[in-house]
């Protein structure tokens, strides 16, 4: 499983819907993490090649294994402002 690969896709799918990746991180064990934001509205999307260990506060989806699928991610980011992630 190509995680930059699958991140990059991802990046092109969001900012295809109108997300902005405001910042992009990788923990120490591989996974992806890209901060998404259009107006105030903001999200985290994971990727990576296991389930998730830690949960974060803000809302988040993860694209691995047992978890999301990429497929799922663009009905889930062509949601109407508000439905996809928090207001801040």
């Amino acid at each position: 499983m190509d995680l930059v690969k699958i991140s990059k896709e991802v990046k092109d799918l969001a900012e295809s819907v109108g997300w902005k990746v405001n910042e992009t991180s990788i923990a120490d064990t591989g996974s992806i993490y890209m901060d998404l934001v259009r107006k105030d509205e903001w999200c985290v999307i994971r990727v990576a090649n296991h389930k998730q260990v830690y949960f974060r506060w803000m809302v988040y989806y993860s694209i691995a294994p047992g978890n999301l699928w990429f497929e799922d991610l663009k009905d889930i980011l062509k949601r109407p402002y508000g439905e996809v992630g928090d207001i801040l």
